[in-house]
């Protein structure tokens, strides 16, 4: 069992910080929109920034442990924010008009999978470990 752990600890800390992040996402949105701001909009994008930003320094120092350019990292970190957020949106809706199902039961497949595509492209081209190939 600690070899298994051992050699998937980096993702398993992926899961962990993406656990926190969701954690302080839904915690700041319920803050905003039902006392701070009380828009729903307003209060989605700002704590998604707050909590992308969060996850953004998790991952950069406790999960992949990257020594690149912080500036290099960020801008690379929030264009794969942008570009997922797209990808989800277009998918789900694409496949909510071709399926003809509810889209909560279509995005959580889809999250899945990017989420996953996720963790290698931060592993690979957003913080540069690529000594963590062995997982």
């Amino acid at each position: 069992m600690k070899k298994v752990i051992k050699k998937y600890s980096t993702f398993l800390k992926y899961i962990l910080v993406a656990v926190i992040s969701f954690l302080i996402d839904i915690s700041l949105f319920t803050l905003f929109n039902r006392v701070i701001i009380k828009e729903i909009i307003i209060s989605t994008i700002l704590a998604r920034i707050i909590s992308s930003f969060i996850n953004y320094l998790l991952n950069r120092d406790k999960v992949f442990k990257s020594g690149e350019n912080s500036k290099k990292t960020i801008i690379k970190y929030y264009i794969l924010v942008v570009v997922q957020m797209l990808v989800s949106a277009f998918t789900v809706k694409g496949l909510k008009y071709i399926l003809k199902i509810d889209a909560t039961l279509i995005k959580i497949p889809v999250e899945c999978v990017i989420f996953i595509c996720n963790y290698f492209i931060q592993k690979l081209f957003i913080f540069k470990r690529k000594d963590l190939y062995e997982e």
